[in-house]
């Protein structure tokens, strides 16, 4: 193998990984804080709604209008959730909501 392939192998194998951490660091988890990120209608009393409907405990605000974090299942919010209308996203520990009322008042 001469340099060039080399550095392509290296190169493609860095890419690699940084797209799988990506990845795994954006999957919701199972159960815990989710990120809630509506596509089509950036209504977040519907967000609210369909959070609640599967059992979800609102958070807070999201960084995104529209969007929120709350406290739940993933199943049981993949249930509720039509195909390419909201997006689920592990919802990083720091920066990323503000308190709600309701997480102010529990």
């Amino acid at each position: 193998m001469d340099h060039r392939s080399d550095r392509l192998l290296l190169v493609t194998q860095a890419s690699v990984g940084v797209i799988a951490l990506a990845i795994m660091s954006l999957y919701p988890p199972t159960e815990g804080r989710i990120l809630l990120i509506p596509i089509v209608d950036r209504d977040v009393n519907a967000t609210a709604r369909l959070a609640l409907s599967s059992g979800a405990a609102l958070l807070g605000a999201g960084p995104l209008r529209g969007s929120l974090v709350v406290v739940g299942n993933r199943a049981r919010l993949a249930a509720q959730l039509r195909p390419w209308r909201i997006l689920m996203l592990a919802a990083p520990p720091a920066g990323c909501g503000t308190p709600s009322r309701q997480a102010a008042a529990a």
